[in-house]
């Protein structure tokens, strides 16, 4: 059965983005991009609430032939962003969503029936593991639904005080610590597994 993993940027407050849905606090180096790309590599499908999904199509299905002078989307180099978008656009999309009919960026297709039906048929259909990558209310709803069998965190070093929180309304849930990492930008990676 593969694994549903949640993989998000948060600040030292648990939250996903300022009030505005601004991201311009994430931090990178050339480590943590690896680790990304990395990660991206080995997974058959990526998860995005619809908001996320939106936001991301209007960057991500040219940021791999921009301007090789410039590395847009904070990117340290432009070989790290080339090889991101290239996996950002052939990595099939998996998105939670009660509106949208098709997607314009794929490959991929729509959750929108019961989204606990939907998230146990992915995991038992035959392939590599799946990442939960962008979006906080989707990734709330399945918190909720104790969907994820593991939780990546990359905690950044800033308090934003206010903004979207990924667990504001989290049941209580005991994890087990399976791996920690310091990158030199000052983010921490921490690795959790459900306690079972």
């Amino acid at each position: 059965m593969r694994k549903l993993s949640l993989c998000m940027m948060t600040s030292l407050d648990g939250l996903t983005a300022r009030e505005n849905r601004d991201l311009e606090w994430f931090l990178a180096d050339p480590e943590f991009e690896a680790d990304m790309i990395s990660l991206l590599g080995s997974v058959d499908g990526m998860l995005f609430g619809r908001v996320a999904y939106e936001e991301l199509k209007q960057f991500w299905p040219t940021a791999g032939t921009a301007d090789p002078g410039q590395a847009p989307g904070g990117f340290t180099s432009d070989a790290n962003r080339i090889e991101f978008a290239r996996l950002m656009n052939s990595v099939p999309k998996l998105v939670i969503s009660r509106t949208l009919e098709q997607l314009e960026w794929g490959p991929g297709r729509v959750l929108r029936g019961d989204l606990a039906k939907e998230i146990t048929a992915l995991k038992r259909e035959q392939g590599r593991d799946l990442v939960f990558f962008a979006g906080a209310s989707s990734a709330a709803e399945l918190i909720a639904l104790d969907a994820f069998d593991e939780y990546r965190l990359l905690v950044h070093p800033i308090v934003l005080g206010r903004g979207l929180s990924l667990f504001a309304n989290a049941p209580e849930r005991p994890l087990e610590l399976r791996d920690a990492r310091r990158y030199p930008c000052g983010v921490v990676k921490l690795d959790y597994r459900r306690k079972r």
